[in-house]
């Protein structure tokens, strides 16, 4: 149960799903908006305009690894087949359930460091263990390569004892594209369903032509163009990379069969660029029959959770998707879950 900023009591687990505005914005958020529109937008009109230029775009992380570590938070390496991952778990929380993420960045920075914090306060809001996957990025790899990092992360839960209805998949920006990906990926994989999907600002169309989506001329992050500027640079970089010698597939979620998909929850800034790719995803989610709860926040720059426990809105917007897991995750009441009962095969603890 959910009670939303004008006080009305949602349950997530029915069937009925609906929007929210959240209209409070508190002066950390106005600060932080500013310092978005003349810190980060800048740089990401730079890129814009040399898209192909060889940005050290790993810098983000690397800066993000002197950052104070969570308070009374456990964290474990974990080895991935092929990328690294950190099992988080904030004290006290209970291992019933489990969050899978996805760190955001546009496939080109940030990672574990920099999201740390948001996982941490994911697993005390959840209740849950969160399993932060470090996936493999462009330009060196293709997106397929993130969607593997993503599918083997969720291999690694199975593996570790959690089953159909325990997972969720989550992300934020393209981690947020990923959780989807992911989703839509697990049944091919022969993998249990998982209980539910959170997207934060997600990327759901990644086609040049990026049909229906809005330009946001208020972002405070990203020109009006960047987008489609990202969507074209990605299709360049993909068609430069080869896999079993054939250019780096491509996918949009939003042009994916959903009817199969989990329940859904999406939160975006409302004035953010994003805004048209969360609310066209869930209008796809809601016409293939799939429910879907899209918060919208005014006054939050994109992403806005990733701050963590720095603003009132993410703090709120935490709690919100804390419960969201913890619904989605309740099943049969009758039925045990004792949460991880045996060591994973395909990835060790560091």
């Amino acid at each position: 149960m959910t009670v939303t900023s004008n006080g009305e009591r949602v349950k997530h687990v029915s069937v009925q799903r609906t929007r929210f505005l959240h209209r409070a914005v508190s002066l950390r958020s106005r600060a932080v908006l500013l310092g978005a529109r003349f810190g980060i937008k800048p740089f990401v009109s730079a890129w814009m305009a040399a898209p192909d230029f060889p940005w050290p775009t790993g810098w983000v992380d690397e800066a993000a690894r002197w950052l104070p570590r969570p308070r009374c938070t456990q964290i474990s390496e974990i080895v991935l087949p092929h990328c690294r991952a950190e099992w988080v778990r904030a004290e006290r929380s209970g291992t019933a359930r489990a969050i899978l993420y996805f760190h955001g960045g546009a496939f080109l920075t940030c990672g574990l460091n920099t999201h740390r914090a948001l996982v941490s306060c994911l697993s005390r809001s959840a209740d849950a263990p969160v399993l932060s996957v470090g996936y493999r990025m462009l330009p060196r790899y293709p997106i397929s390569s993130a969607v593997a990092d993503a599918l083997d992360g969720y291999r690694w839960l199975c593996e570790t004892g959690y089953g159909a209805g325990d997972i969720v998949v989550a992300g934020d920006s393209a981690g947020g594209y990923l959780a989807f990906m992911t989703a839509l990926s697990i049944p091919a994989a022969g993998l249990p369903k998982p209980a539910g999907v959170v997207a934060i600002s997600p990327l759901t169309d990644i086609h040049p032509d990026r049909a229906g989506c809005g330009t946001a001329a208020h972002c405070s992050v990203f020109p009006p163009q960047a987008a489609a500027v990202f969507a074209r640079y990605v299709a360049r970089t993909q068609s430069r990379i080869t896999v079993h010698g054939e250019p780096g597939p491509l996918a949009s979620p939003v042009a994916e069969d959903l009817r199969d998909m989990p329940p859904v929850m999406i939160h975006a800034g409302a004035d953010e660029l994003l805004r048209g790719d969360a609310e066209l995803m869930t209008d796809r989610l809601r016409t293939s029959g799939v429910p879907c709860d899209l918060h919208l926040w005014q006054g939050q720059v994109h992403a806005f959770a990733v701050a963590a426990h720095a603003t009132p809105e993410s703090r709120r917007a935490i709690g919100i998707i804390g419960q969201f897991v913890q619904d989605v995750t309740a099943g049969d009441p009758a039925r045990p879950n004792e949460g991880p009962t045996s060591t994973p095969t395909s990835a060790t603890a560091a």
